[in-house]
């Protein structure tokens, strides 16, 4: 999706309207990309862009959650006790289920703080972990999210782009860029450990930054099984087979 900076009402409504969609698509988790809802923040120029997790933005799609009966993975530039995060948050039922803070920064995040720990998730039964856009070039945080008994890793990612996208081929070396760094490292990791590996990212023009877009599934053989065509916005639906007995099985729907 597109998430322009400190929209926070429109980049709002894309949220509740995707979880609507996945709600009549049979989904039960909606993954969104890395700072979906505040927009990529710079916690050095524009502080005032990120915000806590009580803020009234977070609330509206934490209620969604109740209302579709989806859970959703979106992300926030988060402000908190003098500092600033890059977070993933879960809410599922209408509350905050689970947050996962940036461990490893990326260029051009000065600002930002990193933590050390790796949180757990739950979609219903099934566990899952989050590794958020330069993370997945770091060994060490596929180690530590698989070893909490993931057996599906959301790989959400905003990674922006050197220059502005003024035509096509533009927009395709962008998107080409991405595919071979990021979906490389997530291919690799996911057979190295056995996981199914989702990706979602930020795509287009905002005001000063574009960025690559492309939504994945990869299976535990780091097959890639389906794939959004480009890097203009648009939604994946994916059937992810995932034994309770924590793995998967490489064979996906979409």
């Amino acid at each position: 999706m597109t998430s322009e900076k400190g929209e926070l009402d429109a980049n709002g409504d894309q949220h509740v309207e995707v979880l609507a969609s996945a709600a009549a698509a049979g989904c039960d988790l909606a993954v969104f990309p890395e700072m979906s809802l505040t927009g990529s923040v710079d916690p050095v120029r524009h502080p005032d862009r990120a915000v806590a997790l009580d803020d009234r933005a977070v609330d509206r799609v934490v209620h969604a959650t109740r209302d579709t009966g989806v859970d959703a993975l979106f992300g926030i530039g988060e402000r908190g006790d003098g500092i600033h995060h890059i977070a993933q948050v879960h809410a599922a039922h209408g509350r905050i289920m689970a947050v996962q803070r940036k461990r490893v920064l990326g260029e051009d995040e000065e600002g930002f703080d990193v933590v050390a720990a790796t949180e757990r998730f739950t979609c219903g039964p099934v566990p899952f972990g989050v590794i958020i856009c330069a993370e997945a070039h770091d060994d060490r945080t596929w180690n530590a999210t698989a070893a909490t008994g993931a057996a599906l890793i959301a790989l959400p990612a905003a990674p922006g782009l050197d220059g502005r996208r003024t035509d096509e081929a533009g927009w395709r070396e962008g998107h080409e860029w991405w595919w071979g760094a990021g979906v490389g490292d997530a291919a690799r990791n996911a057979a190295r450990l056995g996981v199914w590996v989702a990706i979602a990212t930020q795509a287009g023009a905002t005001a000063d930054e574009d960025f690559p877009g492309g939504a994945a599934l990869i299976d535990p053989t780091g097959v890639v099984r389906a794939q959004l065509p480009g890097w203009r916005p648009g939604t994946l639906v994916v059937d992810v087979p995932i034994d309770l007995d924590g793995r998967g099985s490489p064979v996906a729907t979409s």
